[in-house]
């Protein structure tokens, strides 16, 4: 009997490709208007269009993270053409880590019920993640783009670090709902300094760069084809 092949594009890399490149979309919309908000911020209580502009970034985020869980099942369909494929204890801990992002990033809008940087903590695990799927993933995509991959989960790993640091000065940010930020006193002390510091420089590191990462991965997710086989 002759053979015919077929050469069709998976579902489920389109959509995971699709979703990748929305996400990125978004994220860069998100930070743009995170550093529209920090870079003109006049005071240390933000005023009315500050605080607008806050709650826009964090509800592009939880819409940024929500669409990366469809990235990660890409992921795992990847790793399947060239094992070992993804375990699904790292599979897992991916797609939680985006799922406490997206519900303390929700929970945290307007500052009403928990601190809006309590997302910070997962997606801090989600860079340790990207790193760890990155380094895993040598043969299914190209080496620049998992050296970015890692770079942007180091950059991650950083900010949910500095929240944990910046928690510990601040300890009025762990209260549920948390205290307005009218009634806690800024803290001038190196540690506070450091914190911020080193959150401000791997923000640009982890969280602007990985926009620029989920698309030119779903871009990539795109372009795979396997081959299908029918008698």
């Amino acid at each position: 009997m002759d053979q015919h092949y077929l050469v069709a594009l998976d579902p489920s890399y389109r959509n995971a490709g699709r979703a990748a490149i929305t996400s990125g979309v978004i994220g860069i919309a998100a930070f743009g208007v995170l550093m529209v908000a920090v870079l003109t911020r006049e005071s240390y209580i933000p005023s009315a269009r500050i605080r607008m502009l806050f709650n826009a970034h964090d509800i592009g985020v939880a819409l940024q993270f929500l669409l990366i869980i469809s990235l990660v099942f890409g992921l795992r369909t990847l790793s399947r053409q060239s094992p070992p494929s993804l375990s699904k204890a790292t599979f897992a801990t991916g797609v939680g880590a985006l799922i406490f992002v997206v519900l303390l990033v929700l929970l945290g809008v307007g500052n009403k019920i928990v601190s809006n940087g309590f997302y910070a903590f997962p997606q801090g695990i989600f860079g340790i993640w990207l790193i760890v799927v990155n380094w895993h993933l040598s043969g299914s995509l190209p080496g620049w783009l998992r050296s970015l991959g890692m770079i942007v989960g180091l950059g991650l790993a950083l900010v949910g670090t500095c929240f944990v640091g910046i928690l510990f000065l601040y300890p009025a940010m762990a209260a549920i709902p948390p205290a307005p930020i009218e009634s806690v006193k800024e803290v001038n002390s190196v540690a506070n300094t450091f914190f911020h510091q080193l959150l401000f420089y791997s923000s640009f590191v982890g969280v602007a760069l990985l926009p620029i990462w989920t698309i030119l991965t779903g871009i990539q997710l795109l372009k795979k084809r396997p081959l299908a086989t029918i008698a």
